[in-house]
């Protein structure tokens, strides 16, 4: 059913395709005539489209809002037009979509590896713990249903990295292998319980955030937030172990409650042991990397070598071939894919 998506969308293009709805605004003209505005969005993008009343229907508008909402998939039929330099769809008509007539993959960033591979990694590692209670609180979690499907799914952040189904794992082991290659350089760290505190530090944004059909923060999130929420969850399980050593408890919370490394960004604790500033410092570079590299995807099509500003790192960041040439002989198609990954734009509140 998804004819077109909204990067191949250029002025004067008829257009008759699904797309979904990221915001929904009932707004009137100065004449007192209700229209719509709408942001559509698949994962290759966003477009703003406008609704207007029609001279032959009277009430259409009014209809036409009350028969979708935010978040529901709409089949839309109009044309691409112009409006102060960007472009606009102007809808001729438009109607509600059953999700279960759509394929999701077409609206939501999905990752490109593999999520049973993920889990199948997580295991193994697990597999290798030594220490009896660590390794069953990860059982405990990896053996929970509900648990790993939300894993799977969950996306690492709602725009700044990782920001697609399946980001959470991917970013997730992005630190368990600098971790471990921390705990050799560091022989007296205690490896099981960096990567323990590694793999479960940010599991609370799989409730922090909805991405069942686009990426936002949940009511829960916003009200309490993913360390919290994530601290809570290990505690819950804990309590299932018989016998667990409170120490150790409080040494794996302590991982999770300091991972932002600073209060102003949100940790209730500094780090106050070598495994929890290990995981502050490998969970910021990934995240930094990425938000780097996004940044300098967002501004590949400006001249020069330098990103617009960003309010985010407060800083210009250099774009040389250094982040946009991914190596080897990869096709140009397969590189615009990776490098589109890296925007994270879809979902901006703009």
């Amino acid at each position: 059913m998804k004819k077109v998506f909204v990067e191949e969308l250029s002025a004067g293009m008829q257009v008759d395709s699904v797309f979904l709805v990221r915001d929904k605004n009932l707004a009137t003209t100065k004449n007192g005539n209700p229209f719509l505005n709408l942001n559509l969005i698949d994962r290759t993008g966003k477009i703003a489209a406008k609704v207007w009343e029609k001279r032959d229907d009277p009430g259409y508008v009014e209809r036409a809002s009350e028969s979708f909402g935010k978040n529901d998939f709409v089949r839309v039929s109009g044309r691409v037009d112009t409006y102060m330099e960007n472009i606009q769809l102007i809808v001729e008509s438009i109607g509600l979509v059953v999700t279960g007539d759509v394929t999701l993959s077409d609206f939501i960033p999905t990752g490109d590896r593999n999520p049973e591979e993920m889990v199948k990694e997580l295991m193994k590692i697990n597999e290798d713990i030594k220490n009896p209670y660590i390794k069953k609180l990860l059982s405990a979690f990896l053996t929970d249903g509900d648990f790993m499907r939300k894993f799977k799914q969950a996306p690492a952040a709602k725009k700044l990295h990782q920001a697609y189904l399946g980001g959470l794992m991917e970013h997730t082991l992005n630190l368990v292998k600098m971790a471990e290659a921390m705990s050799e350089h560091y022989p007296h760290v205690n490896r099981d319980l960096l990567l323990c505190g590694t793999i479960l530090h940010d599991i609370g944004k799989m409730e922090e955030l909805d991405y069942e059909r686009s990426f936002d923060y949940s009511d829960r999130g916003r009200l309490l937030g993913h360390i919290f929420i994530g601290a809570r969850m290990v505690s819950e399980k804990i309590r299932g172990i018989e016998g667990f050593p409170p120490r150790l408890a409080d040494l794996i919370l302590h991982m999770i409650l300091s991972h932002h490394g600073e209060f102003e960004h949100g940790s209730p604790v500094l780090p106050a042991i070598p495994e929890a500033i290990i995981l502050h410092h490998v969970d910021n570079m990934d995240a930094k990397v990425w938000g780097f590299m996004g940044e300098v995807e967002r501004s590949s099509d400006l001249d020069g070598n330098w990103t617009k500003y960003s309010n985010v790192y407060e800083r210009f960041i250099y774009k040389g071939d250094t982040f946009l040439g991914f190596g080897g002989d990869e096709g140009e198609k397969e590189k615009k894919k990776k490098r589109k990954k890296l925007s994270l734009s879809l979902f901006d509140d703009e």
